[in-house]
Formats: structure tokens, C-alpha cells, sequence
């Protein structure tokens, strides 16, 4: 009886990380790129609310994309590895105009 148990545990689990990556994954990552895409709009010289309008109009379509993918994905740590890379990839691009001192 104990045996058949871990096998249901282990789904479950399985299905938790799935749904985290969809849900925080997800928007952890289209927000990095969102916030990516604002400063390097400021960068090229956009208005700062033109450039936040614009990738956040975009940021929406970016979520749906990201969270379908993540939902539809056949290997689950390979899909949380690209989540976690383009959360760090647009928060590392996000922080360009303080570092430059543009910001």
C-alpha cells in the first residue's frame, strides 16, 4: 500500500511546480523583460511613459505567450531553466540606465 502512494506524491509534486511555473514563472519572467524593454526604450532616447505604455501593453500578450508555453512544455525543468534565464537575463538588462546613470 505504501508503495502505490509515493508514486500519486510524486505527481502531485510534479503538478505543484508545473502550476508554479506557470503562474510565477510566468510573470516573473515577462515582467523582467517588460522592465528590459522599458529601459532600453529609455535608453534609445523614448519618453518614459511612452516607453512604459508600450512594453506594458505588451507585457500582457508576453504573460499569455509565456504562460501557455509553460503549460504546454514537455520537459518541466527545462521550462523552469528558460523562465529562471529570462527572469535574470531582463532584470540584468533592467538595471543598465542606474548603472549607466541614466536612470
Amino acid at each position: 500500500m505504501a508503495g502505490s502512494i509515493a508514486p500519486a506524491a510524486a505527481g502531485i509534486g510534479r503538478v505543484v511546480a508545473r502550476v508554479l511555473a506557470i503562474a510565477v514563472g510566468a510573470y516573473a519572467a515577462s515582467s523582467a523583460i517588460v522592465a528590459a524593454g522599458v529601459a532600453l526604450l529609455i535608453l534609445a532616447g523614448a519618453n518614459r511613459s511612452d516607453a512604459f505604455t508600450i512594453c506594458s501593453i505588451l507585457g500582457f500578450a508576453l504573460y499569455v505567450t509565456l504562460a501557455l508555453w509553460a503549460a504546454a512544455a514537455r520537459r518541466l525543468p527545462a521550462t523552469i531553466a528558460i523562465l529562471l534565464l529570462a527572469t535574470a537575463g531582463g532584470a540584468a538588462i533592467a538595471a543598465l540606465p542606474a548603472v549607466l546613470g541614466r536612470a
